[in-house]
C-alpha cells in the first residue's frame, strides 16, 4: 500500500494541472534542460510556492518567478498555440529584416516607377471608348 500512493500522486498531478499565461517571457530550466517560453505562451500550473511557481511546457517542468505569469482567469481567454494567426489581425507589419527591408524597398520603388510612368496607349484607348 505505502508503494501504491506516490504513483496515484505522481498519476493525478497532471490531472490538477491548470492552464496559465506567461506574461512575460522566461527561462525555465529543469536539470540540464532550459526552454524559452515567449510571453503569451499557454502552460500548465502544476503548484504555488510564494513567489515562485511550478510549471510545465513541453513535458519539462521547473520553477520561475511568479510575477511572470498572467492572472489564472486570463489565461482561459488566451487562444491556444496551435500556429494559426487570428484573422481579425490583417493590418501590414513592418519589415524586420534587412531581407525583408530590401524586398519593402523594391516594391515601394517598382510602384512609384509604375506611377511616375508615361503610357499614351492608355491615352489612345480612353479616346476610342
Amino acid at each position: 500500500m505505502k508503494h501504491l500512493l506516490p504513483i496515484l500522486f505522481l498519476a493525478a498531478v497532471p490531472l490538477l494541472a491548470e492552464p496559465v499565461t506567461v506574461k512575460e517571457s522566461v527561462i525555465l530550466k529543469a536539470g540540464r534542460a532550459a526552454i524559452s517560453v515567449k510571453a503569451g505562451t499557454v502552460v500548465e500550473l502544476v503548484a504555488r510556492d510564494g513567489d515562485t511557481v511550478t510549471i510545465t511546457y513541453r513535458n519539462v517542468t521547473g520553477k520561475i518567478p511568479a510575477g511572470k505569469l498572467a492572472a489564472a482567469d486570463a489565461a482561459a481567454d488566451a487562444p491556444k498555440a496551435e500556429g494559426k494567426k487570428p484573422d481579425g489581425d490583417k493590418t501590414a507589419r513592418p519589415p524586420q529584416t534587412t531581407y525583408g527591408k530590401a524586398v519593402q524597398k523594391a516594391k515601394d520603388s517598382a510602384a512609384a516607377h509604375d506611377k511616375n510612368q508615361v503610357r499614351p496607349t492608355d491615352e489612345i484607348l480612353k479616346e476610342k471608348e
